[in-house]
């Protein structure tokens, strides 16, 4: 699969779909395995819903180089995401898919923002010459996108980082139970948001 980055030159990539597959996979097979524990474990949803732990639980489950749940013995060992270090991350019972943002420290103001959907992923930036659309591009079928922000890893430090998460926990799912006017006790559709 090609993606296009977005810096100045332009230039395409090919990337491994198999692996990038299996990294999907692996991420929203954890996720759900942490969502599943979250509704079934009281002390768990409280310490997932921690912001200062949301982050470890993403990533690799570790919160100042020490795992933030032990279960059973066995530590948390996170579901995968790679985030930037220090950032807020939000969990939002609305959002169905992530927005990252990077908005430079300082008097600037300058932001740049990624957002997701099922079709697109979009990359604009803010600042003081206005809303500048860096990158707009459909997803192919494997559902792969290579962003390149305009500036470098050491400038990270220089942006605040908030990641705004979709949040489907089991324990806020809505049932939703469909009856024929005919029939009031026995439900013809049952519907769940999982």
């Amino acid at each position: 699969m090609e993606t296009i980055t977005i810096d100045q030159k332009q230039e395409k990539t090919t990337l491994d779909s198999n692996t990038t597959k299996n990294q999907i996979y692996t991420i929203y097979e954890r996720y759900y395995e942490l969502s599943l524990k979250c509704a079934r474990d009281k002390d768990l949803l409280e310490a997932f819903q921690d912001p200062e732990n949301t982050v470890a639980f993403m990533t690799d489950g570790k919160k100042d180089n020490t795992y933030v749940w032990i279960e059973n013995g066995k530590p948390w060992k996170g579901c995968g995401m790679k985030i930037p270090q220090n950032t807020r991350v939000i969990l939002d019972y609305e959002t169905a898919w992530p927005n990252l943002y990077f908005t430079k420290k300082g008097g600037s103001k300058e932001t740049v923002t990624i957002k997701e959907s099922p079709l697109f992923v979009q990359v604009f930036s803010n600042g003081k010459e206005g809303i500048k659309t860096i990158k707009r591009e459909l997803l192919a079928e494997n559902g792969v996108s290579k962003v390149i922000l305009p500036f470098d890893t050491e400038d990270l430090q220089y942006y605040d980082a908030i990641l705004i998460l979709p949040c489907f926990i089991p324990n806020k799912d809505m049932l939703t139970k469909v009856y024929c006017k005919d029939n009031k006790e026995t439900a013809e559709i049952i519907l769940t948001t999982s």
